[in-house]
């Protein structure tokens, strides 16, 4: 019987110690970190670079993998969907995952979700994957793997510059039926 409570205790100790072990494990030591920019920490983690887009100002990044990283303004990159960056984005790296993210947001059927976190496979394959609330995004990393330019508008200029001339034949019309 004590042998047996005894055999209980390590194997619950052990157990314990495995469900504490996350995939922190892979993250490299925060302290021996040498990178210039955010843009050189996605990669250490395994992720692509152009997960953020390239006004990025300034970054922080604790030992506990909490990081903010602050954008010159809110801004829009087109990749096979639409994605949003406020002006701070915040969340926690892991070798492989960002969670508990905010400050990310994809367009899909005319709504704005955010994007709670972000993984790829491991070890790596071609793909990534969005948690978008109850659902999984999974989209080729191709895409992710440049750094891309901002744009201040969710529509390209020349798109914006036709849905302007759309709202303004609105305009004419409904002032016409209410001659």
């Amino acid at each position: 019987m004590v042998l047996s409570r005894k055999l209980l205790l390590l194997i619950f100790t052990c157990a314990a110690a495995a469900a504490t072990a996350t995939s922190d494990s892979r993250s490299p030591p925060l302290d021996r970190m040498n990178v210039s920019s955010v843009y050189d920490i996605l990669p250490k983690f395994g992720l692509p670079p152009g997960l953020l887009p390239n006004n990025v100002i300034s970054f922080s990044l604790a030992q506990d993998g909490a990081f903010e990283v602050n954008l010159a303004d809110a801004c829009y990159v087109k990749f096979e969907y639409l994605v949003y960056y406020a002006p701070k984005i915040t969340g926690v790296i892991r070798y492989g995952l960002i969670e508990n993210l905010k400050g990310i947001q994809v367009e899909r059927f005319l709504l704005w979700l955010d994007v709670d976190a972000i993984k790829v496979d491991l070890p790596a394959s071609n793909f990534i994957y969005f948690d978008v609330g109850f659902i999984t995004k999974k989209l080729g990393v191709d895409q992710f793997k440049r750094i891309h330019s901002c744009n201040k508008r969710g529509i390209p200029e020349g798109m914006m510059h036709r849905a302007e001339r759309l709202d303004q034949l609105f305009e004419d019309s409904d002032e016409l039926r209410s001659e």
